[in-house]
């Protein structure tokens, strides 16, 4: 009985010790800027193949973003014209 109790205890101590050791997230990967995941790295092949950071890179505003999310985000620049088209030159170049 004795051994049975050394034993649970010893198990219950290695059991402590494996959830510290354990990883807090799985590692993900993208593929030209796409998320993959590691089923489709070994299926389809492991070229230009990168790990993504956990600590997102890019931020705007102090936020966390994807590169599409800041492109979407950012206020589209607005293209001057020298002059202003008179409505004959605007109806020409609508035909």
């Amino acid at each position: 009985m004795k051994r049975l109790v050394l034993f649970a205890a010893f198990a219950a101590a290695i059991a402590n010790g494996i959830d510290v050791a354990a990883a807090a997230e799985l590692p993900t990967y993208e593929t030209s800027g796409f998320p993959t995941t590691a089923l489709q790295v070994s299926v389809v092949g492991a070229a230009h193949v990168q790990e993504t950071p956990s600590i997102p890179t890019m931020t705007l505003g102090g936020m966390p973003a994807s590169p599409l999310q800041i492109e979407v985000l950012t206020p589209r620049k607005k293209i001057l014209a020298s002059k202003p088209q008179s409505e004959q030159q605007r109806a020409e170049a609508v035909r």
